[in-house]
């Protein structure tokens, strides 16, 4: 069963020759290992997420992705899966595989639907050899299961698994109905943020998860999950580049933050 490229030709180009223009060549080199990445459309989000893919580890070759969900409702602490044996990228299908995660569900439908997941395939399909894997979990019951889901994923991720948490983070404005800053809202929320993805990076996802579980961080709990599975790994975490979709011309009306998180290999 293939999971289909849903955003294809809307979120990111359809034609590979255009998507090699944001991949790049993806000749890595590094020992990164996890990541905190944004989803947004490839235009806002793709050279922060081709700056960690040029330095991943070269052996590793398989990709699990924590995301958030944007089109269903789930219960708080659930963990969704799919069992789909391939997924299209822009530069052909690439193998995918069912991670073994303890109490988590199976549903391809919420996996097919999330842009969440999606936005990372064409870095994946580019740079070859790669398989992937998904997680949904939205949101915890508390800040203490970040720890708790973390070891139940710990399993599912061997010296060949590179970690994604997807994330999108302050999204301000009317339009997000959140809107506490008044003037100079960029400045505020570059500052918000920085904190958040600096408790990220030191391996504090609980504390990360108390802090900014109310904010409209979207993918706050995979990046907490993620987190605390550092921490465990005992990976070393540092705050990668960042941009937001401010524009001068909306003015602090309507902007979504964009931080990255790397890991890497002690």
């Amino acid at each position: 069963m293939i999971r289909k490229a849903r955003f294809r030709g809307m979120w990111y180009p359809f034609e590979s020759r255009d998507n090699e223009l944001i991949t790049g060549q993806l000749t890595c080199h590094g020992n990164l290992c996890a990541g905190v990445l944004p989803h947004a459309g490839l235009f806002y989000s793709g050279k922060l997420i081709r700056a960690f893919f040029e330095r991943i580890c070269e052996d590793r070759n398989k990709v699990l992705i924590i995301s958030p969900s944007h089109y269903y409702a789930l219960p708080a602490g659930c963990i969704v899966i799919s069992d789909f044996t391939a997924s299209e990228t822009p530069f052909g299908t690439v193998p995918s595989f069912m991670p073994e995660i303890e109490k988590s569900i199976i549903n391809n439908d919420v996996i097919q639907a999330e842009h969440g997941v999606e936005m990372f395939l064409p870095f994946i399909g580019r740079k070859g050899g790669m398989s992937v894997a998904y997680a949904v979990i939205s949101s915890l019951e508390k800040s203490e299961d970040a720890k708790e889901i973390a070891m139940h994923i710990l399993p599912a991720i061997d010296e060949k698994t590179i970690v994604i948490a997807s994330s999108d983070f302050t999204h301000y404005g009317p339009r997000f109905h959140y809107t506490p800053y008044g003037k100079k809202a960029l400045e505020r929320v570059e500052e918000h943020d920085k904190e958040a993805a600096m408790l990220i990076a030191r391996n504090k996802g609980i504390e990360a998860y108390r802090e900014f579980a109310s904010s409209t961080i979207c993918g706050i709990a995979p990046s907490a999950i993620t987190a605390e599975i550092a921490a465990l790994k005992n990976w070393e975490g540092e705050t990668g580049p960042y941009s937001s979709s401010f524009s001068e011309d909306d003015g602090d009306e309507n902007f979504v933050s964009y931080r990255t998180v790397f890991w890497s290999e002690q």
